[in-house]
């Protein structure tokens, strides 16, 4: 067993020489590596290392131990994606291409879980993409998009494999649902949904809402052209529930409108028919609402279909331009779609009963919108949205929906930071009144605590990748393929430099049995990490651990 790169050049050359001679050497021993990915599980690191067709996991262990584990998944590896609690992981393989004897392998779906893979599932063709439904009971593939990310900032999502490699003809309007509660001879149902030319964008599972027929999930899948809405919970009837298409037009012109975004509200509980998904779009400056009605009576299913028990009322409302982002708050005068437009420096409340809009002027031109009164609360059961973004505006917004309608100017409250903040990170509880505000390429970060409304700037001297811990007492900024690593003590933001001695390419902060660890990833070559304990971090207790890809061949 290769334990280390020393036995790759020394040791091994024996063994390898006598599995040749017997013909048996696997074909891993001739695979470089190449296509390697790191992503941050709960309580451990997987290294998806395609040329092995497996995944690495590493689980740091009290006193800088590592446990590593390899698991065997399919030929291949197109993408990997971790669940939302951090407790799965998903790897999307091609398998054997070409596939030249019957026991090659074919396209695949493994899961893993607590270090093993727990199912894995055989698929019809290779996919390119996967969309993690965040409750854990769905799955669904589909051909992602050209520009899918090859590593997602937040280090739970990876494409190994560039989509237009993946298979010669793909249909993107085939979609497979995967039930992760069902048997595996039935967790998988094929659907294809009617086209008029759009390829899927993005997919997105909803909670669970109150329709006509009962308590519903679906699933909205966003073409460059259409939305489309499937029933989750009769995905499996027979005859088969048909999907339901919109195609968003102003009706003035033949243009069509790529939608670029959705948000779902459930509206009143006690009721059936006011359920609703607003659409924003990319270049146009309308809004689209979809209640979900109960279907009209008399209405006759299509020839082999069975009738949809709720449809569609659509409406489409000018906001003034290109709404840059969407969210249903609750105002002094009720539900209202909140729409940002960053060209006309304003937001928009429309009324998705009746369409009226109510303009509200904002002292930049904010582009992303976030709902924070799960953190602050708002005045009498009402909203509060934080605002940021927006191309060269700089600093964040406070929003109280509970004055917006009748006293618009004196409802913003702008805080000034000297640079666009073009991303805003979360920071899990207990701290959760803090967020991270992120410009692109800038040689500073700020933390804004939302409870006092002040901002504390951190300056580095090059531009930061910054993870925040999942516990919500610290994090992480080091730059990317250099040894420069500090934590941020998110309680005072005391800062603790910590600079390494190998490269970093990513870094995660894991459990690890009853503290935590910070893994700090070399990706190059055979991979290599340093470990560090995560709540008492000192470089001269760190350990250090080399050529791990080379472990575990036999």
């Amino acid at each position: 067993m290769r334990r280390g790169l020393w036995q790759r050049t020394g040791a091994l050359v024996g063994t390898f020489a006598l599995l040749a001679a017997c013909g048996d050497r696997p074909d891993e021993y001739d695979e470089p590596i190449a296509k390697v990915a790191a992503l941050g599980l709960e309580d451990r690191v997987a290294v998806i290392d395609d040329g092995a067709h497996r995944v690495m996991l590493l689980a740091p262990r009290a006193g800088q131990e590592l446990d590593r584990t390899s698991v065997k998944v399919g030929k291949g590896i197109v993408r990997a994606e971790v669940s939302r609690d951090g407790r799965r992981l998903f790897v999307l393989s091609a398998g054997d291409v070409p596939r030249r004897k019957p026991e090659d392998e074919g396209p695949s779906l493994a899961v893993i879980e607590n270090g093993a893979v727990v199912r894995k599932l055989a698929l019809d063709a290779p996919r390119s993409g996967i969309a993690v439904d965040p409750l854990g009971r769905y799955a669904a593939l589909f051909k992602a998009p050209a520009a899918a990310a090859v590593v997602t900032s937040d280090g739970r999502s990876a494409q190994l494999t560039p989509v237009s490699q993946v298979g010669f003809v793909e249909n993107p309007n085939q979609i497979e649902i995967v039930d992760l509660e069902a048997p595996p001879e039935a967790a998988i149902v094929s659907r294809t949904l009617r086209s008029f030319g759009g390829s899927p964008q993005r997919v997105t599972f909803t909670s669970p809402l109150t329709l006509p027929g009962g308590p519903r999930r679906l699933l909205v899948v966003e073409t460059d052209q259409d939305v489309t809405l499937l029933d989750l919970d009769n995905v499996r009837q027979r005859p088969e529930r048909p999907e339901i298409t919109v195609r968003p037009t102003t009706g003035a012109t033949t243009q069509v409108l790529a939608p670029t975004g959705i948000v779902v509200d459930d509206g009143d509980p006690a009721r059936s028919d006011d359920a609703r998904i607003a659409v924003r779009f990319a270049s146009s400056p309308s809004v689209l609402v979809l209640t979900l009605v109960p279907t009209a009576a008399g209405t006759e299913p299509a020839p082999g279909t069975t009738l949809n028990d709720f449809t569609t009322s659509p409406n489409l409302t000018d906001v003034g331009g290109p709404a840059g982002d969407l969210a249903f708050v609750r105002t002094e005068a009720g539900l209202r779609l909140a729409a940002v437009v960053p060209s006309t420096a304003s937001a928009v409340l429309v009324d998705p009963a009746t369409s009226t809009t109510t303009t509200v002027a904002m002292p930049g031109g904010y582009g992303r919108l976030s709902l924070i009164t799960n953190v602050i609360g708002g005045g009498e059961g009402t909203d509060t949205a934080l605002l940021y973004g927006g191309g060269t505006n700089a600093g964040v917004a406070f929003w109280s929906l509970g004055r917006a309608t009748g006293q618009p100017y004196r409802s913003v409250e702008a805080v000034t930071v000297p640079v666009p903040i073009t991303e805003v990170l979360d920071v899990p509880p207990p701290r959760q009144a803090l967020k991270v505000l992120v410009s692109q390429n800038a040689t500073q970060f700020f933390v804004l605590n939302l409870a006092t409304r002040t901002v504390s700037p951190l300056t580095t001297t090059a531009a930061p990748t910054l993870h925040v811990a999942p516990d919500g007492q610290r994090l992480w900024a080091y730059q990317r393929q250099s040894s420069n690593l500090a934590q941020v003590a998110l309680e005072n933001l005391r800062p603790l430099s910590l600079p390494l001695d190998r490269r970093i390419d990513a870094v995660f902060d894991v459990r690890a049995d009853a503290g935590r660890a910070l893994v700090a990833l070399d990706l190059r070559s055979a991979t290599s990490l340093t470990l560090l304990d995560a709540l008492a971090p000192d470089t001269a207790t760190s350990r250090s651990y080399y050529g791990l890809l080379l472990e575990d061949f036999r």
